[in-house]
């Protein structure tokens, strides 16, 4: 399993421990083209290469979304468990709005997918997980697990018992 940076770590096992299952999948993304930070497209490489990469990609990119949105799911059942959607639901709507947005750009830069541009692809999504991995944990999770911490009611929804 891949590092978590201690910036991005939540102090939630359940969500860290998915955050750096979500950080080694992205790092398995950037592995599938030879040189994805200095190629330029794909049409330096021979056909066979570039079916190769294309049918990895797609496998990875389908096992990205299927554990974003179970990742997602998992959130949010967390804030619906925790009753966060009704004692602050604009905190709740807010995460859960930002997920939609991911998920929906994801699918964007999927839906763009060519043979000679996988690298791009590759590229453009990983410097948009990134990007999102450093502020969706560092604005929302983290207040997330913070309002569960402070919640003096409530279990401490996917923390040990």
């Amino acid at each position: 399993m891949t590092d978590l940076p201690p910036a991005l770590e939540t102090g939630n096992y359940l969500i860290d421990d998915e955050h750096r299952l979500l950080l080694g999948i992205m790092g398995n993304l950037r592995r599938v083209c030879i040189d994805p930070a200095n190629l330029d497209s794909c049409r330096g490489c021979d056909r066979l290469r570039q079916s190769s990469c294309e049918k990895e990609v797609v496998s990875q990119l389908g096992d990205l979304f299927a554990f974003i949105l179970e990742h997602f799911s998992t959130e949010e059942r967390i804030m619906r468990d925790a009753l966060m959607s009704m004692t602050d639901k604009a905190l709740c709507d807010a995460h859960i709005e930002d997920h939609a947005a991911i998920a929906q750009k994801v699918q964007e830069i999927v839906s763009r997918l060519d043979s000679e541009q996988t690298v791009r692809r590759i590229r453009e999504l990983d410097t948009l997980l990134r990007r999102w991995v450093d502020n969706h944990i560092g604005l929302h999770d983290l207040m997330l697990v913070r309002w569960l911490n402070n919640d003096q009611g409530l279990a401490k929804a996917g923390q040990p018992g």
